[in-house]
């Protein structure tokens, strides 16, 4: 998609997730790198975009779950970027290991009892050291970008999204669009957390999302899926604490 000013996101959707490119004045970022064995198809589409490895100045990693870095350290070694990811999540890529998110219906639930289980077995990826850890907004303008990161904890802890121009935001697990009528995730450790920060990306006013699963989606989607959830938890006859009001507000 053309964001003004010769700048562009571009999706690479890699099967089990998706990647992508922000592309400005033949600089780019790569957010997130799907599971392990995909950098070449990473780099074969930064090739159809006139990119070269040396064009990609930051890879941007939403979380460490091994769908989202499997990827990273064989994409560090062959572009030499620096790796962002937020402070709290930095050992699991010094490890190599994300863990799994706790289900939200009674299958993931069980589908996450079983990850749980299995470990690094089934999630465990190439460790790596990232270059830059984040606990607040960072801007992106010294890498030649209109944007900036914003954590977006839920999904897991350190969850992060990137803001672009004010008006796209990528945002790996923190919305799925996998569902016709939600953006809620089949899996996040923290629930309340999560609806706090779907409220803080609406209030970026951004009018487009792109999901680390699924196709971008509009702002309409968020809003109904934002009301769906306050509507289910009053419907539920739950008071909600402080927290969660805090979420809907």
């Amino acid at each position: 998609m053309e964001i003004g000013n010769q700048a562009q996101i571009v999706r690479v959707p890699l099967g089990r997730a998706n990647a992508y490119f922000v592309i400005s004045e033949g600089q780019a970022l790569l957010i997130d790198t799907g599971i392990r064995r995909n950098e070449q198809k990473i780099v074969q589409a930064s090739g159809n975009l006139g990119l070269s490895p040396s064009n990609i100045r930051l890879i941007i990693i939403t979380h460490t779950h091994y769908d989202h870095c499997g990827s990273l350290k064989a994409l560090k070694d062959m572009t030499g970027a620096g790796i962002v990811v937020h402070h709290s999540e930095a050992t699991c890529l010094k490890e190599g290991y994300g863990g799994f998110p706790k289900g939200t219906t009674r299958l993931t639930k069980v589908i996450s009892l079983i990850g749980r289980t299995i470990g690094k077995h089934l999630g465990g990826y190439a460790p790596v050291s990232p270059d830059i850890t984040i606990s607040e907004r960072f801007g992106l303008e010294e890498y030649g970008m209109d944007g900036y990161i914003l954590p977006t904890p839920g999904h897991t802890l350190g969850s992060i999204s990137v803001i672009i121009a004010n008006r796209h935001a990528i945002v790996g697990d923190t919305l799925f669009n996998i569902f016709r009528k939600s953006v809620f995730p089949p899996f996040a450790d923290d629930q309340e957390e999560l609806l706090r920060s779907w409220r803080k990306l609406y209030d970026t006013g951004c009018t487009y999302f792109y999901p680390g699963h699924g196709n971008p989606f509009g702002r309409e989607k968020l809003r109904r899926s934002l009301e769906k959830r306050k509507k289910r938890t009053l419907d539920a006859g739950k008071y909600p604490s402080d927290r969660r009001r805090a979420a809907f507000c």
